[in-house]
């Protein structure tokens, strides 16, 4: 079977770990040409390090991607890598225990926070990767959304009024550079086991709580991080030519009850 990604540079933000981490590990399965952009340069060195003793290609690049001048830099470390942006996956955000709040509890630096990270990063990305993708008329973005881009969830109101942005982002994105041969999608997940998700399952005060998120659950269980990062893979490929502005949600059927 043929490659998906047979040389493709891909820029995966979020890419230390969780769902970006199975993303770059996946992609370079796919013999892309893997950017792992993380704000932890430890952990992005891990992946990329991992991905090149497999025999695959990556970079580790450091960025906060709410900076403008860091998202500038992570670009063109990029190009001086491979030369091109093929495929760009928005998948750095902050969430979790820390980001659950009420509009009214909310307060205003963790609102300040979740959006710069979920929504400013997500935009700061595409704005500047998209002009090289306009320059060679080709190119695929996948935004990662949420279940709650589309449902309401308790206590979520900060995250969700992020997750549902970028999603509208994306369809935006696709209407205005469909005539360039730029493609732009969202994937939506439920709940995945990843290090953050660990990390709530192991508060006493939680443990009810996703027991009820579990028994709502029809597959009744978690998704595991390479599960979606192959949604991922979909909508960043060829395979996708002609998708553009849809929403693609991995949550284990929670989302069609």
């Amino acid at each position: 079977m043929a490659s998906r990604l047979a040389d493709k540079v891909c820029i995966v933000t979020g890419g230390g770990m969780g769902l970006g981490e199975a993303t770059c590990r996946l992609f370079a399965e796919q013999d892309a040409r893997v950017v792992v952009l993380d704000i932890d340069r430890r952990a992005a060195e891990t992946v990329a390090g991992d991905i090149k003793r497999a025999g695959g290609r990556a970079i580790p690049v450091e960025a906060d991607v709410s900076e403008e001048d860091q998202v500038r830099g992570a670009i063109q470390e990029t190009l001086e890598f491979g030369g091109r942006i093929d495929v760009l996956v928005n998948n750095a955000a902050v969430g979790g225990a820390g980001y659950n709040y009420t509009v009214v509890d909310a307060p205003m630096d963790v609102y300040d926070r979740c959006l710069d990270v979920n929504l400013r990063g997500t935009f700061l990305c595409m704005k500047h990767a998209i002009p090289e993708m306009i320059d060679r008329r080709a190119g695929s973005i996948v935004n990662v959304g949420s279940i709650s881009s589309v449902v309401g969830l308790i206590t979520q109101s900060i995250y969700a009024c992020t997750k549902g942005a970028i999603l509208q982002l994306t369809r935006q994105a696709a209407v205005d550079y469909a005539s360039n041969g730029i493609r732009a999608n969202c994937v939506l997940p439920g709940a995945m086991d990843t290090p953050m998700a660990q990390r709530e399952v192991e508060q006493p005060d939680n443990k009810e709580l996703i027991e009820k998120e579990l028994a709502m659950l029809p597959m009744g269980r978690w998704a595991q991080p390479r599960e979606v990062a192959f949604a991922i893979l979909f909508l960043a490929s060829d395979e996708a030519s002609f998708i553009t502005g849809a929403s693609l949600v991995a949550d284990g059927g929670y989302t069609a009850q």
